[in-house]
């Protein structure tokens, strides 16, 4: 296995591609990749579908935002 915490962004993001369909290698690294930013935001696990629903929406409208 590849050593998770040597691996940069982009790097992490390309194994976790790489092996979507193996759940214990995209676990470990998903768990990585998100324990690099401290200030994330985190949902609460019984958010409603139109909740969820609703945070993707302003999700897509902050990326549209930020790549205009």
């Amino acid at each position: 296995m590849s050593n998770l915490k040597e691996m940069n962004i982009p790097e992490l993001k390309k194994y976790l591609s790489d092996n979507r369909n193996n759940d214990e290698i995209f676990s470990e690294a998903l768990g990585e990749l998100i324990s690099r930013n401290p200030n994330r935001k985190r949902y609460p696990a019984d958010m409603t579908f139109e909740e969820i629903g609703q945070v993707i929406g302003e999700k897509l409208d902050q990326i549209k935002q930020e790549s205009s």
